[in-house]
């Protein structure tokens, strides 16, 4: 039976790439939970090639449904398409080309949407496809899923700006902390909040340590706000220690003891979360970044993992398993890390919501008291 048709939008991502966040693992539970799911993957050309997109192994399956985990996945592929230039003058002049971005042609993408019953818009560039889906699809549910701040990202002026125009199109904003409801006084009767959720089946059989018996091991997974200076510090610190960097993408001179690994399946992580000593989330400090303590998908697997955790102080929270520094005091990244080694073996787990529990209260809000504001 099918519970309804799904769409998910995002510039970033593409279902079939190795990396993972949450807008995958909630695409995957719902097209388990018996939704019909499709993952359209936009903002991709031959400007890609020379960001070193997560996307490219994909360049030749673009522009055709393709079948993988019972999702429909489809990655929009053109000859070019606009940025942000971090230059006040070159963003002017490249905003009107996002509004002809989204109006481009392709028959695939217009059935996808008029056919949706509900479309998740990732906050990013996707969001100047708003209008675009309004008027193929006068009844669907818009969610705008606020993974992350625009600002903190790097979204461009125009994305921002064409996101408040057009607030009227979106029946709810599904945030990932409220920290972020200043950035959506346009919707403020319709703002939820979401967390993270967990499928056990990922850490079922995680296998066995990668690592060398008898050594100390730390571990950082992914490469958003990614800052290598945390290493050049910490393993100047604990040469005793092994620092592994995966996925950050990006290769970096440092210490003999930090070794940098390839992106890899998220499942092929995990036995390096799972069976390191402490887990690392360095993240640079940008606009707005206090969020992160809700929404930092590495933090909540170290906890669910019972890791202690080292992370920026503006990403600490209130959570007590997480050993917190400012990045740009090399004594505070010492202390952290000594404070984090010290705690090893002595963290508690912490349980999580199953994704499919996190994916309905994506589409359906108004049945969980726990998405309203407190």
């Amino acid at each position: 039976m099918n519970k309804g048709n799904v769409v998910f939008i995002s510039a970033f991502h593409d279902y079939r790439t190795a990396k993972r966040a949450s807008i995958h693992q909630i695409a995957h539970a719902l097209a388990r939970s018996g939704y019909a799911v499709s993952f359209l993957s936009t903002r991709f050309s031959r400007l890609s090639r020379s960001k070193g997109d997560s996307r490219l192994n994909l360049w030749e399956r673009a522009n055709r449904i393709e079948m993988v985990d019972g999702i429909g996945c489809y990655l929009w592929r053109t000859h070019l398409h606009p940025f942000a230039t971090g230059n006040a003058l070159a963003d002017r002049l490249m905003g009107p080309l996002f509004r002809l971005y989204a109006r481009l042609p392709n028959r695939d993408v217009d059935a996808l949407l008029a056919a949706a019953d509900h479309v998740v818009v990732e906050a990013s560039v996707a969001a100047i496809l708003l209008r675009r889906i309004r008027r193929l699809n006068p009844t669907a549910r818009i969610i705008y899923y606020a993974t992350d701040r625009l600002a903190t990202v790097g979204a461009h002026p125009f994305v921002q700006a064409q996101l408040a125009r057009d607030a009227g199109l979106i029946h709810h904003v599904s945030m990932r902390s409220w920290l972020m409801a200043p950035d959506f006084a346009w919707a403020s009767d319709r703002l939820t909040r979401i967390g993270f959720g967990i499928d056990p089946a990922d850490f079922a059989n995680i296998g066995p340590s990668p690592y060398p018996a008898g050594t100390r091991n730390a571990v950082s997974v992914g490469s958003m706000l990614f800052d290598e200076r945390f290493f050049h510090h910490a393993a100047a610190a604990f040469p005793d220690v092994v620092f592994h960097v995966i996925g950050c993408g990006r290769r970096f001179t440092a210490a003999a003891n930090v070794v940098v690994h390839d992106e890899m399946p998220f499942r092929d992580t995990l036995p390096y979360i799972a069976h390191a000593t402490i887990g690392i989330a360095p993240y640079v400090n940008a606009p707005g970044v206090e969020y992160l303590a809700d929404t930092s998908l590495k933090l909540a697997q170290f906890e669910y993992l019972g890791l202690p955790a080292v992370c920026p102080d503006f990403a600490a929270g209130d959570v007590a398993s997480r050993s917190p520094y400012h990045p740009d005091q090399p004594a505070s990244i010492e202390r952290a890390v000594a404070i984090a080694l010290a705690a090893a073996g002595t963290i508690k787990p912490r349980s999580f919501p199953r994704w499919e529990e996190i994916g309905e209260r994506l589409l359906h809000p108004e049945r969980y008291s726990d998405t309203a504001r407190p």
